[in-house]
């Protein structure tokens, strides 16, 4: 996709900090930038949307929805992340182009490194014992489980691996965590804390009933989660539904490995990227 022009004028929807950088970055590159927030049906005349990564964290989907039909002559790409169908089915209807920013490799590695970062940091509020010493199950060996497990081991924590496919055990095992399929004999009895990262319903009353009193859960699937925390909340076990963990505990960060996705030619030094 070639390099936005500078007489483009750049929409963003702003429901973080993320948004907040993003717009700073491209003014500075020379791009004219009007910033909007939720429930306001002024978005100027911008020709480039961008939207919230996921856009599930827009809460009134009928209002953003009506908000492109009301623009629609004026905006020519829709950038954002995750696209409920609904919205493309609109935006195709419209013919208006959009682009699924977590679609580049590169995106989701670095975001899922954030994710990770922001995980760590919700684990360590809730559990009331050190992460050092401290047994966790991460449930999911993917682009956010892997480096969450790899961070956790890190810091010490006695680290195991609940996965469905055979490549994630495999993988999880080579790396030295110990592995478990979904239908295994699980010690969630012993556990101090779960990370979920598997977007089905996978922490069922079944394991949370096997859970101590100060377990604890961070759930990072994308709305509804895979835990039923109805549940927790009956029993008295401490759980956060996290979303949009790279938003909240590195917006700057985050904010400029999403631009890299977009079509503004913006590169970060790549010094901050070499390990």
């Amino acid at each position: 996709m070639e390099v936005i022009e500078k007489d483009k004028i750049i929409g963003i929807l702003v429901v973080e900090g993320r948004q907040i950088y993003m717009a700073d970055i491209l003014r500075k590159k020379g791009y004219p930038v009007k910033t909007w927030e939720q429930e306001d049906e002024d978005m100027g005349n911008a020709n480039v949307l961008i939207l919230p990564v996921p856009i599930h964290r827009v809460k009134n989907q009928k209002w953003l929805q009506n908000c492109i039909k009301k623009h629609r002559e004026k905006i020519e790409l829709c950038l954002g992340g995750v696209f409920p169908e609904v919205l493309t089915q609109l935006l195709e209807e419209l013919k208006i182009p959009w682009v699924d920013v977590l679609k580049d490799k590169d995106v989701a590695r670095k975001n899922a490194i954030a994710t990770a970062e922001g995980t760590v940091a919700e684990l360590s509020r809730l559990m009331p014992v050190n992460m050092e010493g401290a047994h966790v199950i991460v449930m999911g060996f993917g682009n956010c489980g892997k480096p969450i497990a790899e961070k956790l081991y890190c810091m010490g924590a006695m680290v195991s691996v609940v996965a469905r496919s055979e490549k994630a055990l495999s993988l999880a095992h080579y790396f030295g965590f110990r592995d478990y399929p979904m239908d295994a004999e699980i010690p969630y009895e012993s556990v101090d804390a779960i990370v979920n990262t598997i977007p089905a319903l996978v922490i069922t009353q079944k394991e949370i009933d096997k859970l101590s009193p100060d377990a604890v859960i961070v759930d990072i699937a994308s709305s509804p989660g895979g835990c039923d925390f109805d549940y927790c909340k009956k029993r008295g076990i401490q759980y956060k539904h996290a979303l949009g963990l790279p938003g909240i505990y590195s917006p700057k960060t985050s904010g400029e490995i999403l631009l890299e996705a977009m079509p503004f030619g913006y590169k970060p030094q790549s010094a901050k990227w070499m390990s």
